[in-house]
């Protein structure tokens, strides 16, 4: 299964989802998501599915291993795609590549993969579980409008929630080698 996850309901006039990430502009949200964005991968990871991983468009040979992998895998696999949406992200659509490898360089879009239970780290992913090395997550959320009206507060509980959620990620890399 592939989910093509643009964070938001695009089709039908960009609504809220439950894949629109905390305190994103949205029509039905115009003051920014009150909530959380579903752990989807979370979710197949507790149904034991055999393979999931992440996907970003501006990393292609990650994205065509993956899939290799996938297909090679006996049984449900789980591929989630970030996709990033011009109109609905508020950027000019030159800046498509840049903004979702600003999303991976920030460690808001972590790319990995689960095979059998034990996470892998992928593509510049595999580089970044040092803080130091990401990027504020500001060059991220300052590409789009639909984080424009952030407070410079909001953009610290936003990098708190990235710099968790790595932690998690360490946690997880940990366990695999026990």
């Amino acid at each position: 299964y592939s989910c093509y996850d643009n964070e938001a309901y695009m089709n039908t006039g960009i609504q809220r989802s439950g894949s629109t990430p905390p305190k994103a502009w949205t029509t039905t949200t115009p003051g920014g998501n009150p909530g959380f964005k579903k752990d989807m991968i979370g979710i197949m990871f507790a149904h034991r599915i055999p393979y999931i991983a992440t996907l970003n468009p501006a990393f292609p040979h990650d994205i065509i291993n993956k899939i290799k992998k996938a297909k090679s895998i006996q049984g449900f696999k789980y591929l989630h795609a970030l996709s990033p949406c011009p109109p609905g992200w508020r950027f000019d659509s030159s800046l498509t590549i840049k903004v979702a490898r600003m999303a991976v360089l920030t460690g808001i879009w972590i790319l990995y993969e689960i095979e059998n239970g034990v996470l892998r780290l992928t593509g510049p992913s595999k580089n970044l579980l040092d803080k130091k090395k990401r990027l504020p997550v500001r060059e991220y959320l300052k590409l789009q409008g639909r984080f424009a009206h952030l407070s410079e507060k909001d953009i610290i509980e936003i990098q708190e929630m990235v710099d968790e959620s790595w932690m998690k990620i360490a946690d997880m890399l940990e366990s695999n080698k026990r």
